[in-house]
């Protein structure tokens, strides 16, 4: 699978459109967002002396939250590659000062969603450091917290 650009903005329309390859030097090979979640349990009462349960739902169930893990990889100049990793880790953890909550759209599944949050990083990183520069994948996970809200992103 060929590895392709993100598009990042923090939450508020001030906020630049970062592009993960031209921004951070980082490629994505899947951003696995969900095209329809799962929904949340409703609230419900089982009573010892009836049959089933009584479930309290209105018009629209509510999508649960979920979580992914991204894949990503760095490709560029020798010794280079912990200080880009670590820019792009501090902006998606707002350690830049620029906030938490991400707005993220995938261009290739043309899916983007809001209120999405860092989760961690995988410590087991793939390194390889040659006469051609560093390559490092790395593996992200994302909480999103509103699964249906589409957006679109563009630099």
């Amino acid at each position: 699978m060929a590895y392709k650009k993100i598009y990042f903005q923090k939450e508020g329309e001030s906020e630049p459109v970062k592009e993960s390859v031209s921004d951070f030097s980082i490629w994505c090979k899947e951003f696995p967002f969900k095209l329809f979640g799962d929904a949340k349990e409703p609230a419900s009462n089982e009573w010892d002396d009836e049959h089933g349960a009584d479930e309290y739902v209105g018009d629209t169930l509510f999508m649960e939250p979920y979580d992914m893990e991204v894949e990503f990889a760095y490709k560029g100049a020798r010794d280079s590659a912990n200080a880009k990793i670590k820019a792009f880790l501090n902006y998606l953890t707002g350690l830049d000062g620029t906030g938490v909550s991400l707005k993220i759209y995938d261009d290739f599944t043309k899916i983007g969603r809001r209120h999405v949050r860092y989760v961690s990083c995988e410590d087991d990183l793939t390194v390889r450091t040659d006469s051609e520069g560093d390559v490092m994948v790395f593996i992200v996970t994302f909480r999103v917290n509103d699964p249906i809200t589409d957006i679109t992103l563009s630099k």
